[in-house]
């Protein structure tokens, strides 16, 4: 099938996204007997809800035939939703978003969205905070650490406690 990216390659960690993303692909596309996903468009989705409209309208009206669309954050992936429900191909392209925002989440559940990546604020802070005092007590500190994401998918909202508010 055919994949447009979302991107915001100005923000490094948008641009660790996408080369996470490409290498699953790589190693999906590797697999002997796996159906192929090629990359089509790369567009700059600006990371919100507009651009992301906008770049999902440009990567489907020059790929009609697009099967996917991976967006950097949930603002572009819900922009995306938008410019392929607008051009009546809402049911036709599989969305994934990133983050786990609550609109995120909330597309999710509602089958917008299919899954995102979602990454924990409270582990990298409690992190982030653990290296400072570490650093301030003199302690050699590693230049990056880095905290796991999970994928989150609509089984995950079904049980999540923040949807139900």
């Amino acid at each position: 099938g055919k994949v447009a990216i979302l991107h915001f390659p100005q923000v490094e960690s948008c641009q660790r996204r996408v080369s996470g993303f490409q290498e699953i692909l790589d190693d999906h596309n590797s697999r002997e007997g796996s159906s192929k996903l090629e990359v089509v468009a790369t567009l700059d989705g600006g990371g919100a809800r507009d651009e992301g409209f906008q770049a999902a309208k440009d990567a489907i009206e020059s790929n009609p035939d697009l099967t996917a669309i991976f967006a950097i954050n949930d603002p572009s992936a819900l922009g995306a939703h938008a410019a392929l429900k607008a051009v009546g191909k809402a049911d036709q392209v599989t969305i994934i978003g990133f983050d786990g925002q609550l609109t995120g989440k909330q597309a999710i559940r509602d089958g917008i969205i299919l899954c995102d990546p979602i990454q924990f604020p409270d582990r990298i802070g409690r992190v982030t905070i653990q290296q400072v005092v570490k650093h301030f007590n003199g302690d050699d500190v590693q230049a990056q650490i880095l905290i796991p994401s999970q994928l989150y998918y609509k089984e995950d909202a079904r049980d999540d406690p923040e949807l139900e508010k």
